[in-house]
Parts: C-alpha cells; structure tokens; sequence
C-alpha cells in the first residue's frame, strides 16, 4: 500500500503534464510582442476609425483546466474622423480629426493546438487624445471663425467617448484566433472567417 501511493502521484503528475504538452508549440511561439495591419471600425453615428492593434502576450502557464494560458495587453494606435453639430459655441457642424492610444488588459488561453482564446475586460479599456493633436475643418465657403483652442477640451472628450463604445463593440466580437499558424515572423489566423495576420515585434 505505502509503494502504491507514491506510483499513484507520479502517474496523476504525468497526466497533468501530459494536458499541457500538445499545445506547447504553439504556446511557446506566441510569447511576444505582435503588431497587426490597420483596420477600420465605427460607432455607427459619427465616428469612424482606423487602427493598428499590438498584441502583448506575456509568458505562459499550464492553468487547472489543462491549457497553456497567460496574460494579454492590446495597444492601439488610431486615427479617426468625426463631425460636431453647431452649438452655442459652432455656428455650424464641422469636421474633426485626430489620434489616440488605447490599450486593454486580459488574458489568452490556448485551446487546442491551433485555436487560442483572447478575453479582454472593458473596464480595463483606456483611452488617450491629445488635444494638440485635434484638426478641426469647417466649410471653407464660410466666414465664421471658429475658436478652435476653446473647444478642444470639449472635442477630446466627445471624442473618446464615441471611441470607447466602438472599441468595446470591436474587441469584444474579437475573442477566437482560429486556424492559427505560426511561421517565422508571421502569424496567420482567421476571426469570424476573416483572415487576418500579425508580425511579430
């Protein structure tokens, strides 16, 4: 009985390796910094957007239920476009451009030996515009001028409230890279049966 315990233990410690061990390839390649290519996306009113996501993935672990898993920080950089109704303060509607950042925390479990899960937390979700950066056009018929510097505060927040929710909307229809294969720089994977491609930093 005493010999049996022990031989039990190290069978059920095989077996939890084991759990791990087909996923491992694709796991070990994934550790990394990854940039895609750009990508439009809206809020479906004003907004509309283009931008470049950076996929963090930090270094694995073997989880309790079997699987190769870690976490995540996607980062991108976005250029958008809007337009802002007249106002009190806007004789009339006029046309706004500008960058952000944005980044999200979560994690990534790999699921089978080409499949990996993604799970990002909106509340995680930040989002940064410089209002330097603002570009404000208007009709170039017109004779008002508009007093760009004190809106800007204004304009900023407008702006990265209606990004929040497109991007909301965006990473949380992202969560199955399917398909996925690694090779050399490059990672091919489909989303949705998208086809889609990062390289690596």
């Amino acid at each position: 009985m005493n010999k049996f315990i022990p031989a039990v233990g190290v069978s059920l410690l095989g077996l939890l390796t084991w759990s791990c061990s087909g996923e491992s390839r694709l796991a070990g390649e994934l550790a990394g910094m990854w940039t895609g290519t750009p990508e439009n996306f809206t809020d479906n009113t004003a907004i509309t957007a283009s931008i470049i996501d950076t996929y963090d993935f930090l270094p694995d672990t073997c989880d309790s239920h079997g699987h190769y898993a870690g976490p995540l920080t996607v980062t991108g950089m976005i250029s958008t476009s809007t337009q802002v109704v007249g106002d009190s303060s806007l004789i009339e509607p006029v046309s706004l451009t500008a960058a952000a950042k944005s980044t999200i925390s979560g994690s990534w479990v790999v699921i089978d030996d080409d499949e990996i899960l993604i799970r990002l937390d909106p509340s995680t979700l930040s989002i940064s515009v410089d209002p330097s950066d603002i570009q404000v056009g208007s009709n170039p018929l017109s004779t008002d001028t508009i007093s760009v510097g004190a809106i800007r505060p204004g304009l900023k927040s407008s702006i990265e409230t209606g990004l929040r929710q497109a991007l909301i909307n965006r990473y949380a229809s992202s969560t199955h890279f399917d398909d996925v294969k690694i090779k050399g720089a490059l990672m091919k994977y489909e989303i949705n049966d998208i086809d889609k491609v990062l390289t690596r930093q």
